[in-house]
């Protein structure tokens, strides 16, 4: 981010909080990055017609996205209803294909996977979707929540 005008430390001009740099930090954005992503886009079709359905315009639900994830990082998307963080989620795990752009994991074109190559690299990535309680049981601690995945694939 770039921010005209002076600021105490750990603050910008804007008045929004930036993160205090310490080692960790430091050590996390020397490493190469574990999600790579440039140029993301899903475009989902409007079509005309019942037999003979044409193509008249697109529903740009994910258009131009580029990130890089480092290993220890963890990223929230928020945004209004409708916006794309549900499609975006889906287009990065791979259970949506991309109408454009590149999606790595650790080095690796996730589109280019399938089979057990695929499974692989959604066990190591997670989706909270935008209502918890559809996604996280409440009666469980943070703890169990976590561990959870690890019970199920001890490997």
């Amino acid at each position: 981010m770039t921010v005209e005008g002076t600021a105490p430390h750990g603050s910008s001009a804007l008045g929004v909080a930036e993160p205090e740099e310490t080692a960790f930090t430091q050590e996390v954005r020397r490493g190469e990055p574990i999600l790579e992503v440039r140029d993301l886009v899903k475009h989902f079709p409007l079509t005309q017609g019942v037999l003979l359905k044409k193509q008249v315009g697109a529903v740009k639900a994910v258009d131009g996205v580029s990130f890089d994830l480092m290993q220890g990082e963890t990223l929230g998307v928020v945004g209004e209803s409708g916006c794309g963080k549900s499609t975006l989620a889906k287009v990065l795990m791979n259970l949506e294909p991309a109408t454009g752009g590149s999606v790595k994991y650790k080095g690796e074109e996730i589109s280019r996977l399938s089979g057990a190559a695929l499974k692989s690299v959604r066990r190591n990535i997670q989706m909270v979707f935008q209502d918890p309680y559809t996604s996280l049981n409440p009666r469980m601690t943070v703890g169990d929540i976590i561990g959870e995945p690890f019970e199920i694939h001890p490997e």
